[in-house]
């Protein structure tokens, strides 16, 4: 039986292993490219969005974040990992936090593998454990360790509700019996079909990597709901980002186009039997009298189907449009800590005023439930 690491036992120096008597060796790195890729991928399951090529695509199209992964080792093996980002949340024009979350500010579900041996709480308490201190020690004021799937999946009850998120399950034969057993299924053609009468195809490209334009154009797309939403935990992407996507051999893009013009997008990846939808944009003013995010929506069932996936995450907005397309709601759980702790309380106070605002099954907000450990 192999024995955890406490976290208070716990002692490392980023970049270099740190022997710990009778359990694992620690290692923190700042970048994916340090980590034997092989490796790696033994420990990822095929469903989880941490690849080792799609996180160094990231790091490459350097997007504002800091990564930061944490490593367990045995006789050279690795057991365990985690990652997390480090990353400025603007809670208003003039305030901005430094934070700290496990996975990315792109993604949703848990960035943490554990060897099956090894997948035991004081494990994956360790991990955390030292993405929270090099995270403290790189002027981070809240950590968040999230997407859990449950409240008590680190043996303790502090785990709180997070956000929502929205998943289909495929269970239908194929796209068309989809449509003909959906409650709206004529709403569902009628949307498709207003894109086609106003001129525009759906191109779907897959391991196809964008032209400088192309690129160009999804992050003028994209701009335009960022700064329409302005969320304060939206983080900001660059043409790079987009053309890195592209090259992944498990990104689909989905361009919606007229004249030779991109008006709108999706991306997604294939992730094992799931369809993960990350970032979509959009032509504000070309297609204002449309149902594009609808049925763009519809067009991503359809990819998903055709290439043999089960599942699709659809992610953690527009519920009331994904609850009609027939979404199931998964409860994804974080612990949340502030540096130094007598900052809870003040952070606490700053994250329901600006950004906690999810809606969970019983119509309780997110922010009413979510606790900042002070």
């Amino acid at each position: 039986m192999s024995q955890s690491v406490p976290p208070g036992a716990m002692t490392w120096e980023a970049g270099r292993a740190v022997p710990l008597e009778g359990a694992f060796d620690i290692r923190l790195d700042g970048t994916i490219a340090a980590i034997d890729a092989q490796q790696w991928e033994g420990l990822r399951h095929p469903g989880q969005f941490c690849r080792h090529d799609y996180l160094l695509a990231l790091e490459q199209s350097r997007i504002a974040c800091q990564f930061l992964y944490a490593t367990a080792w045995r006789d050279g093996q690795l057991v365990g990992a985690a990652v997390a980002t480090i990353w400025s949340l603007r809670l208003s024009w003039w305030v901005e936090l430094k934070v700290s979350t496990m996975g990315t500010p792109l993604n949703t579900g848990l960035a943490m593998m554990l060897a099956g041996a090894h997948a035991d709480t004081g494990l994956a308490d360790s991990l955390i454990a030292a993405l929270e201190k090099a995270s403290a020690a790189q002027g981070a004021r809240l950590f968040v360790a999230r997407d859990f799937p449950g409240p008590h999946c680190l043996g303790q009850a502090s785990l709180d509700l997070l956000y929502r998120r929205a998943c289909l399950v495929l269970q239908q034969a194929d796209f068309a019996a989809f449509v003909a057993s959906h409650p709206r299924g004529k709403h569902i053609r009628r949307e498709i079909r207003s894109l086609d009468k106003a001129g525009y195809t759906v191109e779907i490209r897959r391991a196809s990597a964008l032209s400088l334009s192309e690129a160009q154009r999804l992050h003028q797309l994209w701009l335009q709901l960022f700064h329409k939403h302005r969320s304060a935990d939206q983080i900001e992407v660059g043409p790079a980002f987009f053309a890195s996507m592209s090259r992944l051999p498990h990104a689909v893009f989905l361009l919606l186009r007229r004249e030779q013009q991109i008006d709108a997008f999706d991306l997604c990846f294939i992730l094992g039997e799931e369809l993960e939808s990350t970032y979509c944009g959009v032509d504000l003013a070309r297609t204002a009298k449309l149902s594009v995010h609808r049925a763009m929506g519809h067009h991503i069932v359809r990819v998903a189907y055709e290439a043999g996936l089960r599942r699709i995450n659809f992610g953690i907005s527009n519920e009331q449009q994904k609850q009609e397309m027939g979404c199931q709601f998964d409860g994804l759980y974080a612990r949340i800590t502030a540096s130094p702790r007598w900052l809870g309380g003040p952070l606490r106070y700053l994250l329901r005023r600006f950004v906690l605002t999810p809606t969970t099954a019983d119509g309780v907000s997110g922010q009413d439930r979510l606790e900042v450990a002070g």
